[in-house]
């Protein structure tokens, strides 16, 4: 009856740390979706190609032609300054199959197809509408279709609505310049957890592998500090990534703090910005000290050197 006492106790605990560690591991895999994928990206090469800019080309010309957002370019390429690439310089293409020669006649087409979809948007009634609200008259119309009391209207087929015509271009006349997207940059929203060298930047590196966080390099014992203020929802060692943090914050924003040597909070924490929230010791293949560091929007990774002062 001892034994089987024991037996049922040791099997309880047994099966208690089981069910914890799955938690944790959902937990993980919920929060770092991306994050522990990307372990395994840097075995393996990003998918991509590499643009050499050509003269007259942008970073916007090159994003349209190759279809892909003028940020997401921005933030793996770390070009914060999109007027600061020049004639030569090398722009990783992210999931790009293949190299567009002529980026300035791909980039007119994706436009031109765009303004396509955006007139007929403008022309194509919505499901709400009845037909009468598109045969209402101008005001114009209204005016110069008056006629005195007692006077008959001249009867007429309805013809139900007519659109105008599409005006013929003018030759001489310059289109409408389309407005250009613009890469947000929102430096100072949150502060530098340790402010060290960053020995590793965001997104494409030179072995043509990806990083979703910045590489921070510390003296051992260093006090890593919340960025921003917010509530702790993940504390705990994580495969691959070490001691690890996790803080939620306003406007669906959450900094990671991996591969600390101790951890100071615990989760669902409450925490302000500049609060300890770890310490850093852990060492790289050279002997330095360093943790890493991410800020994700809804779950997706964004460049760091954004979003710092």
């Amino acid at each position: 009856m001892i034994r089987s006492a024991f037996a049922r106790r040791f099997l309880a605990v047994i099966r208690g740390r089981y069910f914890g560690a799955c938690f944790l591991l959902c937990i993980a895999a919920l929060l770092l979706p991306v994050g522990c994928a990307n372990s395994q990206m840097q075995k393996t090469q990003a998918s991509g190609v590499y643009h050499i800019v050509k003269k007259g080309e942008t970073l916007y010309s090159i994003a349209r032609a190759y279809s892909t957002g003028l940020q997401e370019l921005a933030e793996i390429n770390n070009i914060e300054d999109v007027a600061s690439i020049r004639e030569g310089s090398v722009i990783f293409i992210p999931n790009a199959d293949q190299v567009i020669e002529d980026v300035m006649v791909s980039a007119g087409k994706a436009a031109a197809d765009a303004g396509k979809e955006e007139k007929v948007k403008d022309i194509k009634p919505s499901g709400g509408e009845k037909p009468s609200t598109l045969a209402k008259p101008l005001p114009s119309q209204e005016k110069t279709s008056q006629t005195p009391a007692g006077t008959a209207k001249p009867s007429r087929p309805d013809t139900g609505t007519v659109l105008p015509a599409p005006k013929a271009d003018i030759p001489g006349r310059e289109k409408p310049q389309v407005s250009e997207e613009k890469v947000v940059m929102e430096k100072g929203r949150f502060a530098w957890p340790f402010r060290g060298e960053v020995k590793t930047r965001f997104g494409i590196q030179p072995n043509k592998t990806y990083h979703n966080w910045i590489k921070i390099a510390c003296p051992a014992g260093t006090r890593v500090k919340a960025a921003a203020s917010g509530t702790v929802i993940f504390s705990a060692n994580l495969k691959d990534f070490g001691e690890t943090v996790i803080i939620r914050h306003a406007n669906d924003f959450a900094t990671v703090y991996t591969h600390l040597s101790k951890r100071s909070v615990r989760t669902d924490q409450d925490v302000g910005k500049g609060q300890t929230i770890g310490h850093a010791g852990k060492t790289d293949e050279a002997g330095e000290t360093y943790f890493n560091f991410e800020i994700r929007i809804k779950g997706k990774a964004r460049n760091p050197l954004f979003y710092l002062p």
